[in-house]
């Protein structure tokens, strides 16, 4: 018996009128994502990068690779789902050839995924490098992001603390101009054009221009990439690139880059045959969860799963005695489950630069609404406690408090970490005043409790034919848009002002 007699036996032939219906709806929305990305990239490559682009679009990419590389680890990469690993990969077939489509199909995603992640930055930043370097290089480095995770993989190595360190570094890095340390004194959207709220145009090219309103952060706002002297002094990141048209000496460093992932690769490849067990377990269960929670349009199930991952990665923990009155102790607790959930804060505040960032790449009356939504993706994080509470009647029961108290207890963290986010954005984000802070503030802590207070879905709700689209779930989708529809009519509010 050979593998490939065994994937014939696990995949039986599909008459091909069968595989065209199947691959309809993908196709369709592969072509909306395609024409969107085409013209989020054609915006960035028409403009020209302000100075220091180079220096964002440089660490946009490390967090996105050290993104890629955590939700890797996190699915294994290479997984089988139970039955498969029950029945296949115990019989006397080779494991390394079973296992290779897998590995060959994640090798093409991390590809994929590194020649599109250059156009994100340049629909951002502008071109800070030619397109054909930027997709060459970034597909390379998808490769060897994806081939070392199955190496970390095989060498059982859990190096989520590093990657949580290098998470946040990219995060400062882009806050702080290069060669500068201290506050955020400088953004990149105040480059050209209005300054944001209540500051001043700055020219492409100018130093050190004072945007004069007292009491404000950013009381030099410049560019990103100057250090009080010319833009293009010797040394500098923004010299290193060149003209985006051109290719200079850049094919170099894309067969460097191709050499060092192909050797990933072969490694990763070798190493197939020497995952365990209960290296493939884990991601064949974290699958199987998120297909079902994407089917039904329910991530609870997927939340509790990765909840139970974290307690067992985090083995054991030091009781100790709390003090105070009921409420104390509950937004105490509430802070213990945050501090032994980092990636909650990590997200937190890796979603502190999104805001200014999408002010440089698109308009400033459409940087307040992006401001909502990532402070709204920001106070989510910090509501687990909340939804934990919301979702277990019995909890409630046990610990013998009205539900409003417990809910109000909850939120404390979540409400002062909104006001936290929205306080640090608005000093450094253009387009965003005070007002629109607020209402992001308090938007976020509303939208996110209306979501955690949500009841439990009913599949069983109406369904109504119009004749037109077919039977329509009217009444799911009224479930659904609780908190949705209040984010949606905040972001109109946005927009109005």
């Amino acid at each position: 018996m050979t593998a490939s007699a065994v994937r014939r036996r696990l995949r039986p032939p599909v008459p091909w009128r069968f595989q065209v219906a199947r691959l309809y709806a993908p196709f369709v929305n592969f072509s909306i994502a395609g024409l969107v990305g085409y013209g989020w990239a054609y915006a960035g490559l028409t403009k020209t990068s302000y100075p220091g682009g180079a220096w964002t679009a440089l660490w946009l990419s490390v967090l996105g690779a050290t993104v890629l590389m955590k939700v890797a680890l996190a699915a294994g990469p290479v997984f089988a789902v139970a039955d498969r690993m029950f029945w296949v990969l115990s019989s006397p077939v080779p494991r390394e050839a079973l296992l290779r489509p897998r590995f060959l199909w994640l090798l093409a995603v991390g590809a994929v995924v590194g020649a599109g992640w250059p156009a994100v930055v340049s629909g951002m930043v502008g071109a800070v490098l030619p397109p054909l370097v930027a997709a060459g290089a970034g597909s390379a480095c998808g490769v060897a992001v994806v081939a070392g995770a199955v190496a970390l993989q095989r060498a059982r190595v859990r190096p989520q603390g590093w990657l949580s360190g290098l998470v946040g570094l990219a995060v400062v890095a882009l806050l702080v101009p290069p060669g500068r340390f201290g506050l955020p004194v400088s953004w990149p959207g105040s480059g050209g054009g209005e300054a944001g709220s209540g500051g001043s145009a700055v020219r492409p090219g100018s130093v050190g221009t004072q945007v004069g309103e007292p009491g404000s952060l950013g009381g030099s706002v410049g560019e990103l990439g100057s250090l009080g002297g010319p833009v293009d002094e010797p040394g500098s990141l923004s010299g290193l690139v060149g003209e985006p048209g051109s290719l200079g000496g850049w094919t170099g460093v894309v067969g460097a880059a191709w050499v060092v992932a192909i050797g990933l690769a072969v490694v990763a490849a070798a190493s197939l045959r020497s995952l365990r067990r209960s290296d493939l377990a884990a991601g064949g269960a974290l699958a199987g969860v998120a297909r079902v929670s994407v089917s039904w349009f329910d991530l609870a199930l997927l939340g509790a799963v990765l909840a139970e991952r974290r307690a067992r990665a985090l083995g054991r923990v030091k009781s100790v005695r709390l003090r105070g009155s009921r409420l104390v102790v509950l937004a105490w607790t509430d802070a213990l489950r945050l501090r032994r959930t980092p990636n909650a804060a990590l997200v937190w505040a890796a979603l502190l630069p999104a805001p200014a960032l999408v002010s440089v790449g698109w308009q400033g009356a459409v940087v307040p609404a992006v401001h909502l939504v990532a402070a709204f993706l920001a106070t989510d994080r910090l509501a687990a406690g909340l939804k934990f509470v919301c979702r277990s009647p019995a909890m409630r029961r046990a610990l013998g408090l009205p539900d409003r108290q417990l809910m109000l207890a909850h939120l404390v963290f979540p409400a002062a970490g909104a006001l936290l986010w929205c306080a640090v954005t608005a000093a450094f984000t253009p387009h965003v005043s005070a007002v629109n802070a607020l209402i992001s503030a308090v938007g976020a802590v509303a939208v996110v409790y209306r979501i955690a207070t949500r009841p439990p879905v009913d599949y069983g709700a109406a369904i109504i034919d119009f004749g037109v689209l077919g039977p329509t779930p009217l009444g799911l989708m009224a479930q659904f848009s609780r908190g949705p529809a209040l984010l949606a009519v905040l972001g109109l509010l946005q927009l109005a002002l």
